[in-house]
């Protein structure tokens, strides 16, 4: 098998190279070595190295998840434990389950414990390692570019071709490993003055750790009316007139009412910036900036929305093709990169003096297609 390399593009901007540890040998451990020239490391389950004796390196630093979760470094054998071989022995015998008392420390392949408080290099190499087929022990080591400094992704991109080796980015794999731990927590009855047979689906999410719920009618037809209905606590409970969410919201619960079908409530008020941050927007806009320029003079790109919690959600209802409620073709795009089949049927909300430009903005500068007079759709 060749190595792959995990980059984390998102977090800490860095390459390393990783093989399982099952299949790993001495010509592997000495291109990581040459080609890497980062810290050699060997990463499992946190759990796992505890249970067998290793103890993690005191440190200086917060306890706060974020940090690389060292662990003592070992030898196994005779000899220094520097060489290539030596390396590879002590990566296989500590894959094999052999406690601490057979090894010796400090020695020259780190331990790292995987947290699931955590996501980095450390846990996405043991996550890719059972992903493949083999054993929860990855070996990593940080790429250097000829420079001997780390962060570069054009070094990175160019290295992968060179060697032809396949990039994984860490986020992909994250959104992986929530696939297989989310779950459906709590169904129940939920009648409402829309329909007396609602049912509400509360779920296990670690992915984005928000309560997401999702609203469903039964029976719904093969391919079932969906709206994914993103918080607005403005437009959804104070009917503000600054935005259609409400009245969208409102004609989404009496389509799936009269037809089935299922509403995703997700919880990214204000595309994803938070309620505050909304306000602030709200501020900017009153003084004449668009609502995309709002967002941007706050830092934020102009929608923060994910939409991976939408697609787990239909997955575990055992739904593949939707009839989306929608007037966003990102919302579409988005749920067909995982494999979903979407038909859309827009859905208008009021308009109103308070909201068109609001709207107008949405249509000239995020492709929205709503009818508002005298704007392309």
């Amino acid at each position: 098998m060749k190595p792959f390399i995990l980059i984390d593009s998102e977090r800490e901007l860095e390459g390393d190279l990783f093989i399982p540890a099952q299949v790993c040998d001495e010509k592997v451990i000495n291109f990581f070595l040459k080609e890497g020239r980062g810290l050699l490391c060997l990463a499992t389950d946190e759990e796992n190295l505890l249970n067998k004796g290793f103890f993690r390196l005191p440190n200086r630093l917060p306890n706060n998840g974020s940090k690389t979760n060292f662990f003592i470094p070992v030898d196994y054998g005779k000899g220094t434990g520097i060489s290539a071989i030596e390396r590879c022995r002590t990566i296989k015998k500590v894959s094999e389950g052999l406690d601490v008392s057979h090894f010796f420390y400090p020695g020259h392949v780190f331990l790292l414990g995987a947290k699931e408080e955590r996501w980095g290099h450390t846990e996405a190499a043991t996550f890719l390692s059972k992903k493949l087929g083999f054993s929860p022990y990855g070996v990593i080591i940080e790429m250097l570019n000829n420079n001997g400094n780390s962060h570069d992704f054009k070094y990175i991109m160019a290295f992968s071709k060179k060697y032809n080796l396949e990039v994984v980015d860490i986020k992909d794999l994250y959104k992986e490993y929530n696939k297989e731990i989310f779950q459906i927590e709590t169904k129940v009855k939920l009648p409402t003055k829309f329909d007396e047979n609602f049912e509400i689906y509360t779920f296990k999410n670690k992915y984005d750790k928000k309560e997401h719920v999702a609203i469903v009618k039964r029976p719904f037809f093969d391919i079932p009316f969906v709206r994914i209905h993103s918080e607005c606590a403005t437009g959804d409970i104070f009917h503000s007139l600054r935005c259609d969410c409400g009245d969208q919201l409102e004609k989404s619960l009496k389509i799936i009412s009269k037809s089935g079908g299922i509403l995703i409530y997700l919880r990214q008020e204000g595309r994803g910036i938070g309620l505050n941050n909304k306000i602030k927007a709200y501020e900017l806009q009153d003084k004449g900036f668009d609502t995309v320029d709002a967002n941007l003079i706050l830092g934020f790109r102009e929608d923060e929305r994910d939409y991976y919690i939408a697609y787990l959600i239909l997955e575990k209802l055992g739904v593949k093709r939707i009839k989306l409620l929608t007037n966003n073709p990102r919302k579409e795009i988005e749920l067909e990169k995982y494999g979903i089949k979407v038909e859309t049927v827009s859905i208008y909300g009021n308009i109103n003096k308070y909201n068109e430009k609001y709207l107008k903005t949405k249509i000239n500068k995020m492709g929205h297609k709503i009818k508002v007079k005298g704007e392309k759709v």
